[in-house]
């Protein structure tokens, strides 16, 4: 048995044990920890082999795994339909989350970790995402991690019954973003969602509701270091 831990990319952990047998080698991945970051060997093990890795660059959103010559994708589904110096805009597709009101940022992570790693009805485990999602509109604010991969496609599990977490289809809308890198305080966030609605109208476009936008995180989840973010608002398509 050997055991290839702590394999290197973007900001997330991910411990691979590896068995070999007289008659092959086959591999599982046994967790992916929202921890510090790491970088990938470059050897690649023979045979039968599953490598699961956390992207949180520009280049990707969300967690992919190979198994053997086959990658699948944990990112969340959007198509870029345009692009400024400022902002894009995407469309999303359709997709399941799971998602909780908050007070503060370590409670509403703990229970939507309890969820995902087997705390529901089914005691299912899903794959951790990323990006981690807040949002913030006049009735409060949520937190929410996307449900993606191939036990999400199985089946989403119902939440225990004395859960605060809620499973919530979302998707299928417009969206603008824009990018920073810092730590998303409440001043910097306002700084960039005026900055946005400043962009969006020069444009002819304008929020479905003002005030209101999401916020996206990457990176290692409890973690208040500078990051890569995300603030999008919902635009109108008329």
């Amino acid at each position: 048995v050997r055991v290839r831990g702590e394999a290197r990319r973007g900001e997330a952990t991910t411990t691979t044990t590896m068995v070999t047998t007289t008659r092959g080698t086959t591999a599982t991945a046994t967790r992916i920890a929202h921890a510090r970051p790491h970088r990938a060997s470059r050897r690649e093990p023979r045979g039968r082999w599953m490598r699961v890795t956390a992207a949180s660059d520009a280049d990707g959103v969300g967690v992919s795994a190979r198994v053997g010559a086959k990658e699948v994708s944990y990112v969340i589904p959007y198509d870029v339909v345009k692009k400024t110096k400022t902002y894009e805009l995407r469309v999303y597709g359709a997709y399941t989350v799971c998602a909780t009101q908050y007070d503060n940022r370590e409670q509403g992570i703990a229970t939507l970790m309890e969820y995902i790693e087997g705390g529901n009805a089914e005691r299912a485990m899903y794959a951790p995402t990323q990006p981690l999602t807040t949002r913030y509109s006049k009735d409060g604010k949520t937190m929410e991690l996307a449900l993606l991969g191939r036990r999400a496609r199985e089946s989403i599990a119902a939440p225990n019954e004395d859960s605060e977490v809620k499973v919530v289809a979302t998707g299928g809308e417009l969206l603008a973003a824009i990018e920073f890198i810092g730590v998303a305080t409440p001043e910097v966030a306002e700084y960039y969602r005026s900055a946005l609605a400043n962009a969006l109208a020069d444009d002819g476009l304008r929020a479905v509701e003002d005030g209101s936008f999401r916020l996206n995180t990457f990176g290692p989840l409890y973690s208040l270091k500078p990051r890569k973010n995300e603030l999008l608002v919902a635009v109108n398509m008329g």
